[in-house]
């Protein structure tokens, strides 16, 4: 257990380091992530880990702030500031700078490069748009292992999974042993640098797209405004800021405003901020809330199913049709209006659901007392589950009628037949057994159980003494 007095000297060491406040109740932070630097190095715990430090070892201290500021990242990381650039922002940038055709971006505090990386990707996009035109994406973190790992652009299959769509997987990545590897080209198109926000950003020169997300959240009031007002220094009238979906300017910062109807980015206060077009990004946004397909090449993600306005209705996901429909194998049919009562005696039948596959082996005989017999609810015909009506394909149980002796296939092989007895079609006292070939009528003979309104044959076995 780490003592009062070593907590408030390691915490107040990390923050005139990196800037990162570290509260009381973060105790369990630093043990969890300053305990193996301890085993690393031999030392009992983190008693003896902080005496170490206090001798003056400043290869350690390095090593302590290194494993307390490393966060984790992810391809697209919330998707929504990824789009904002690519619907809004890049457009904007490649009709205003048509002449200077140059674009520089700060991803601050890049940890392991994956946004960066996803924002070189949407660039490769544009790479028609934007050819002629020279690009610098800088990424700046203040660990020089993570930064090591940025560089290779190695990934795990967990790293690749969380946020990278499967088609740039595809087509930006190979894969090296049991990991993953970003293009040459990709990787060429980032450079990074080891930074610390706490310092000078004038040798880093202007920007004109700031990426500075989930990092403010670890400072305290002061420091964020000191962060955000050099940043405002190095941009120009028309840039943009990109901050975490958790961050805000307001109340700490004057040097930036909100973009208007959008969360996350902004730009600065000052006259001559250029007007945003955002009718394509709004149509993206709008696409992605209701499920339908996002814009070529977009990165709009849809919302599942249950999310989408419309239900199964919306474009894109997988309705339930009407009983009949052809080709439904895979899906599961609306129930017939049919089977919700039991109607009066008719020439009506009730059938077992169709596979909609031609030779299907399941079907069973109805029973009714002639054309004005009691059978079970159906409508006058059959009434079939999906597959196509009264066409080939369907199982159904034959009319009682007498005008359809079998299924109207060919092929069925498992009947369950109603007793003894004569039918003599529509006429007679008891149904006709069906035939076995294809359209067999009513004059068919064969044995036959009395009918009752409570079918039992249904419960019987597949063949019943005769």
């Amino acid at each position: 257990m780490m003592k009062p007095e070593d907590f408030e000297f390691i915490s107040r060491l990390i923050k005139s380091k990196s800037g990162l406040v570290l509260s009381q109740d973060k105790t369990y932070l630093l043990e969890s992530r300053l305990m193996p630097i301890a085993r690393k190095r031999g030392l009992k715990d983190l008693t003896d880990l902080i005496g170490t430090i206090r001798g003056g070892d400043r290869a350690l201290v390095e090593e302590v702030v290194d494993a307390m500021t490393t966060n984790e990242s992810f391809f697209f990381r919330d998707t929504k500031p990824f789009d904002q650039f690519r619907h809004a922002v890049l457009p904007h940038m490649i009709k205003s700078r048509a002449s200077k055709k140059h674009l520089r971006i700060w991803c601050a505090a890049a940890s392991s490069g994956q946004e960066p990386y996803s924002l070189a990707m949407i660039l490769d996009e544009f790479k028609s748009q934007l050819a002629g035109w020279r690009i610098e994406i800088i990424g700046t973190d203040i660990s020089r292992e993570i930064l090591t790992k940025a560089r290779a652009g190695l990934y795990s299959q967990f790293e690749v999974q969380r946020g990278l769509p499967i088609g740039l997987l595809v087509k930006y990545f190979q894969k090296k042993d049991d990991q993953w590897q970003i293009s040459s080209d990709i990787r060429s198109k980032v450079q990074y640098k080891e930074f610390n926000l706490l310092d000078d950003f004038r040798p880093l020169g202007q920007f004109d797209i700031v990426y500075c997300r989930n990092v403010l959240i670890y400072f305290d009031q002061p420091t964020k405004s000191d962060v955000l007002a050099r940043i405002s220094a190095l941009m120009p009238d028309d840039g943009f800021l990109f901050l975490g979906g958790a961050e805000t300017v307001l109340g700490i910062s004057d040097k930036f405003k909100p973009l208007a109807r959008q969360r996350g980015i902004y730009q600065l206060s000052r006259p001559g901020v250029p007007e945003i077009d955002l009718a394509a990004l709004e149509k993206a946004q709008a696409g992605a809330a209701t499920g339908a397909a996002a814009t070529p090449g977009g990165l709009a993600f849809p919302k599942p199913k249950h999310m989408q306005v419309g239900g199964a209705g919306a474009a894109g996901t997988a309705a339930r049709p009407a009983a009949g429909t052809a080709g439904s194998a895979t899906t599961r049919p609306a129930a017939p209006t049919s089977t919700t009562q039991r109607p009066p005696g008719g020439a009506t039948s009730t059938t077992r659901p169709a596979t909609g596959a031609s030779g299907s082996s399941y079907s069973r005989p109805a029973s009714s007392i002639g054309a004005g017999g009691t059978t079970r609810p159906g409508t006058t015909g059959s009434t079939t589950r999906p597959g196509t009506t009264g066409t080939s394909g369907s199982t159904t149980r034959p009319a009682s009628s007498g005008t359809t002796g079998t299924t109207g296939t060919t092929g069925s092989t498992y009947r369950r037949p109603l007793g003894t007895g004569t039918g003599t079609g529509a006429g007679g006292t008891t149904p006709p057994r069906p035939g076995t070939g294809s359209g067999s009528t009513g004059n068919s003979s064969g044995t036959t159980r009395p009918s009752s309104t409570y079918d039992r044959s249904r419960f019987g076995k597949p063949e019943d003494k005769k």
